[in-house]
């Protein structure tokens, strides 16, 4: 960037804070249609990568005091960049996760209620179950080019035993939903009948458990009283288990 660029973004900058006097500091991307409006930028891109990538730059050649209010949050995987009002201090409203947005998702679904039940049956039926298992001929409906239909994936399959098994939930009422919600809950039925009749042609064992049968909280969630749940999982897999 040159530097008649870097002081149209400190001019852009101080512009930005005389006219907002109650905010201290603000994320990157805040400033970028004053950027681009300025001719800085040709427009912006990715929330304000544009501004980011000029910064990392900088900071690779050790010049971002070249932008005095520019404020790097330093995380282990990331750089958070602020702009900060002259005499003022950066200070987050929440703490940024040590760990990327790919890996929370990941760590999320490890801990789900529905990875907590099965692991619980994996100690039970003493096999471990192929989790998200699809079936060659377990296939959606073609997609809206089409072209190419989607693996309809089951919860839980073991192959020894030969059983299936899909958790679900109490169903909102039809009636108060939108005609949005309406429709993804059609195809999920749908889906569902599919999955079934898939098994069963398989002479496979189809089970569904629902999550009510559980220790809940308010929100649906399981409480997690592990020695109920496994007296009510013992009592599901019955059939399975070894006297």
């Amino acid at each position: 960037m040159t530097d008649e660029n870097i002081v149209k973004v400190n001019e852009a900058i101080a512009q930005y804070f005389e006219a907002n006097t109650t905010i201290d500091w603000i994320p990157v991307k805040t400033i970028m249609p004053a950027l681009v409006e300025a001719g800085v930028f040709v427009k912006d891109v990715k929330k304000g990568f544009p501004l980011r990538k000029v910064l990392r730059k900088l900071d690779k050649q050790s010049q971002l005091d070249k932008i005095p209010s520019v404020h790097a949050e330093r995380r282990a995987e990331n750089t958070y960049w602020y702009l900060v009002r002259e005499g003022k201090t950066y200070t987050p409203k929440e703490e940024i996760p040590e760990i990327s947005k790919k890996e929370q998702r990941k760590l999320a679904i490890k801990n789900s209620d529905e990875n907590y039940l099965l692991d619980m049956c994996d100690e039970l039926l003493d096999q471990k179950a192929s989790r998200k298992h699809t079936f060659d001929t377990l296939v959606g409906n073609l997609h809206k080019r089409g072209k190419g239909r989607t693996k309809l994936p089951l919860d839980a399959y073991y192959k020894d035993l030969k059983l299936v098994i899909e958790f679900f939930q109490k169903e909102k009422n039809f009636e108060d939903l939108d005609e949005k919600e309406q429709a993804r809950i059609t195809q999920i039925k749908y889906y569902d009948e599919l999955k079934k009749e898939a098994v069963l042609n398989k002479k496979f064992r189809y089970m569904k458990i629902n999550y009510a049968q559980f220790e809940c909280n308010e929100n649906g969630k399981l409480i997690r009283n592990t020695e109920n749940d496994t007296i009510v999982l013992k009592n599901i897999l019955k059939d399975f288990l070894e006297d």
